[in-house]
């Protein structure tokens, strides 16, 4: 190897030494000077008379690290006075900043990065002060980067937790303290016109998806397609990191590779012009680019770009050391841009991933040349990436995915179709919800939106099915100086496969999607039929028809208590397909997914939304459920309340085209179909205007009882005891077949005579596993044993439904198999799944949390009568008839086809956002 061929390797060792010495404190400026002299005399001395000795090769290495350690001290965490550590445990600051990236939901919470943060004191005027600062915010919170917000808050210092560094990873990006706060206030806007315009229609893109596909898939299409990576399960994330498809899931080398091989066979006729050859890839790259700023440009997506950039000049350079030295010039410029980039377990694993695909690809490939190409691609892909990157899977993650490469032969080959369907799914879905054209818009969603969730339920059953296999992954930890004794190894088995020409390389990168399959086995011609567009097409347009007629309503009332943690959460659905959801849970996402697995893909209609109270536990979800779904009727308790998250969801409620926003009173009875109605029972005006019982917002909450036929169930929100006895007073309950237990089980709630008049055969009781408040109160449950009641709990059995055709109910569960608890090895999991989403070529594990995958229908109680009598019903209610999950999953809702018994006044479009729909309920004001 010459000595000019020595130069860039030997600048990168030295940039990473150099930041890394920096890091370890043991790299003073006076070092850093006395190098770059060094390395200035080193070069002058390569250019006076050829030596043996690369001396341009020794002054690359010594100008990196002086750069490096350079760098890296200018990155340091801001100290001293003037700095934000400064103001950590100093009491309350008025606080002010930039929001430098988009927001994070994380469950009820939202995580913003403040930077040019200033901060003013009591009778102190606003200073500025150096650094970054990490600000949690409730969830309601309207804010977007480029805002200039204006906080009170605290400040504390972050730390360590569960053996992970966590003050040493916040002090690499910056940041020094964090904030907690109520609210904060928009004074500002800070963003350039291009960043803007990006964010501006990543966030219209977005809100397309989100209008007409579901979750969980639309978050992990938002993933995919945008970077959006907020709103993922856990449940899919857990899934996906086990059977080694975590590159999946965010925007990787291998997106931009997809989205570089779209643009470059749309380019094709240009390359058969003069100059074509060089106007097709600058124009790939110019799209690359326009991509990268959609997505937000982060460093992750960034770090992809080049990693792909480095894979489009090996295809051009015609040799290895193209693609090589493509690689390192990446990195050296990634690590000069920002040099805690290094200790990115992300930056790692894409680095190696992609130097794996340059170097043992082609090799890999080669040695499984006996299987058809769609086996042979993927396999050699996962298999070439696994190489270089085991020791820091085994470092960090301390454990092995043994399906990783089954898993991708059949995940990989989906990415392609996914991108693509959620790429014509949102601006269909955007454009949908700001003019709905009658019968063209509805067919296009649900085609565009039914093509997106196809593909994408397909890739979440594949992830789920690898991680459910037995050994799947294997807990497997790795000392450090395993890299010292791996790589070196690796390097000589390079050697044995040297001779492996670039060709290959083309074949195997995801830049050459379109190159012909390998002449060693060809295509069978009958998977070459079925993937040609036209039959992908129709393929796809057959099965959501069939999926769609299978989730036509059945005929019977279905009523689940849906799993949401320490929350409420019931959703209606009536034997026509008129839907009712009474309050949201504490977790928006959460919420959202739980009600996107009961209902079908195309189902994007509420036709009434029921506030009991604005406890957050009950609120919280349904701001993000207005947003989602079109609403017909939204009811509240009207009580006012110092909540920032109740004052959002009134101001979303009032906004929302076509509803209504009335408070819901005793005597307001509303039809839901011809069978079905849902009656308020509290509270009165009289007890709206009244102060509270017990000065508690719980006894604000709305009682209603639900009937369809002789079924009967009393739905009683978070009430408690003076509630109870104010109906008991007035007469106003009566024995009931089911009973949804108030305040999540606790021992305020469900009074002995209460449980005496209700008698409830079955009781449900929503709260979380190991919440904070001890519910359910083993008194409330010893009175529920008492008269008989078969109990069922969300903390242990998951989601709870009750099915019943009027005349008979029967009650079934989701039993979780195993307890929500992170398996990881010194890192908590929320911080692993981070790392693993930003990594190209990732393997690892997180442990099973509890998911509709990992689950189980289990009949928990027989048949029973309805205890009002008999019903006009003419059928019984087939109660061992479970409702299928996976495809046909979601039952009980209205479809875009023509249902044999429409429902009275209801209308079967799924156009979102309908301000001349007519509702599916009937209203019938209080009596006077």
């Amino acid at each position: 190897m010459s000595a000019s061929r020595l130069v860039l390797p030997a600048a990168l060792a030295g940039a990473t030494l150099g930041v890394f010495l920096s890091d370890a404190g043991r790299l003073p400026a006076t070092v850093q000077l006395a190098l770059l002299f060094l390395a200035l005399a080193a070069a002058a001395s390569s250019t006076a008379q050829p030596v043996r000795v690369p001396a341009a090769a020794l002054a690359a290495l010594v100008l990196g690290i002086a750069l490096g350690g350079w760098r890296g001290a200018a990155s340091e965490l801001p100290t001293g006075p003037d700095s934000i550590a400064a103001l950590v445990g100093a009491g309350e600051w008025q606080l002010s900043g930039t929001l430098a990236e988009e927001p994070r939901p994380k469950a009820e919470r939202v995580q913003l990065v403040l930077e040019q943060v200033a901060v003013s004191g009591l009778h102190q005027p606003a200073r500025a002060v150096r650094g970054r600062l990490l600000v949690w915010l409730p969830r309601a919170t309207e804010i977007v980067a480029g805002d200039r917000i204006s906080l009170s808050a605290k400040l504390e210092q972050p730390r360590d937790f569960d053996g992970f560094a966590y003050r040493a990873y916040l002090a690499r990006q910056g940041i020094a303290a964090i904030a907690r706060a109520y609210e904060a206030r928009v004074v500002g806007h800070r963003l350039g016109p291009l960043p803007e315009a990006a964010a501006a229609l990543r966030r219209w893109l977005l809100d397309g998806l989100n209008a007409v596909v579901p979750e969980p898939e639309a978050a992990l299409g938002a993933g995919i397609l945008l970077g959006v990576r907020s709103g993922i399960s856990p449940e899919i994330g857990d899934a996906f990191a086990i059977a080694g498809l975590t590159h999946v899931v965010a925007i990787s080398g291998w997106n931009i590779a997809i989205v570089a091989a779209l643009v470059a066979a749309a380019l094709q006729p240009l390359r058969r012009r003069p100059a074509g050859k060089w106007m097709a890839p600058a124009v790939t790259i110019a799209v690359i680019g326009g991509y990268v700023v959609l997505t937000g440009s982060t460093p992750s997506v960034v770090r992809a770009a080049l990693m792909a950039g480095a894979m489009l000049v090996a295809r051009l350079g015609g040799s290895r050391a193209h693609a090589a030295s493509a690689l390192m010039l990446a990195a050296l410029l990634m690590l000069l841009a920002a040099p805690p980039v290094l200790w990115d377990v992300g930056f790692q694993l894409s680095l190696l991933a992609t130097a794996g695909l340059i170097w043992f690809g082609a090799g890999m490939e080669a040695r499984l040349g006996r299987l058809p190409p769609v086996l042979r691609e993927p396999i050699a892909l996962t298999l070439a990436a696994q190489l270089t990157t085991l020791p820091v899977i085994l470092l960090n993650f301390e454990r092995l995915s043994l399906v990783a490469p089954l898993a991708n032969v059949v995940v990989v080959p989906l990415v392609p179709l996914v991108m693509l369907c959620c790429a014509l799914a949102a601006p269909i879905g955007a454009l949908q919800s700001a003019v709905h054209p009658p019968l063209l818009g509805d067919a296009a969603s649900w085609l565009a939106g039914g093509s997106a969730w196809l593909y994408l339920r397909i890739m979440v059953m594949a992830g789920s099915a690898a991680a459910s296999v037995p050994f799947a992954s294997l807990p497997l930890a790795a000392p450090a100086w395993l890299a010292m004794a791996w790589y070196p190894s690796l390097a000589l088995a390079w050697l044995r496969l040297r001779r492996i020409s670039l060709e290959m390389i083309a074949d195997l990168s995801p830049l050459s999607l379109s190159a012909p399959p390998s002449p060693r086995r060809p295509m069978h011609p009958f998977l070459r039929r079925l993937l040609r567009p036209s039959s992908l097409v129709l393929l796809t347009v057959l099965t959501l028809g069939v999926i769609s007629l299978a989730s036509l309503p059945d005929g019977r009332l279905h009523l689940a208590m849906l799993d949401v943690g320490q929350g409420d959460a019931i959703l209606v659905e009536t034997p026509s397909g008129a839907t009712l959801l009474i309050d949201g849970g504490p977790d928006p996402d959460l919420a959202l997914r739980r009600i996107g697995e009961s209902l079908p893909f195309f189902h994007r209609r509420l036709d009434v939304v029921l506030l009991t109270h604005p406890h957050q536990d009950h609120v919280a979800g349904l701001v993000e459920v207005l947003r989602r779904y079109e609403v017909g009727l939204v009811l509240d308790s009207g009580r006012a309340f110092d909540n920032p998250t109740y004052a959002r969801f009134r101001e979303l409620a009032r906004r929302e085209p076509g509803a209504r926003l009335i408070d819901a009173r005793a005597g307001q009875r509303l039809q839901l179909d011809q069978r079905t109605s849902f009656t308020i029972l509290y509270p009165t005006q009289a007890d709206a205007n009244a102060p509270l019982p017990d000065d508690d917002i719980n006894n604000a909450s709305v009682v209603g009882l639900l009937r369809c036929g002789a079924f009967s169930a009393l739905l009683s929100g978070d009430a408690e005891a003076p509630v109870e006895a104010r109906l008991l007073e007035r007469g106003l309950v009566g024995r009931v077949d089911v009973l949804k237990v108030g305040h999540h089980g606790s021992k305020s709630s469900s009074s002995p005579p209460m449980l005496a008049a209700l008698q409830p055969a079955e009781a449900l009781i929503s709260d979380g596993i190991d919440n904070d408040y001890g519910h359910p109160s083993p008194k409330t449950l010893a009175a529920l044993a008492a008269i008989g009641a078969r109990v069922h709990r969300t903390d242990l059995e998951g989601s709870v439904e009750v099915v019943s055709d009027g005349r008979t109910f029967a009650v079934s569960s989701r039993v979780a198999r195993d307890p929500p608890r992170a398996v990881v090895g010194r890192r908590p999991a929320a911080v692993l799944v981070a790392a693993c989403l930003t990594s190209a070529a990732a393997a690892g594990s997180i442990g099973p949390w509890r998911s509709p995958g990992s689950t189980t229908r289990a009949r928990s109680s027989a048949r029973s009568s309805c205890r009002a009598g008999s019903s006009s019903t003419p059928r019984a209610c087939g109660a061992s008839r479970r409702r299928p999950h996976g495809w046909c999953s979601r039952r009980g809702s209205r479809s875009t086809c023509a249902s044999s018994r429409s429902p009275p006044c209801s209308t079967t479009s799924t156009s979102p956002r309908r301000a001349s729909r007519a509702s599916a309920t009937a209203w019938s004001p209080p009596d006077a």
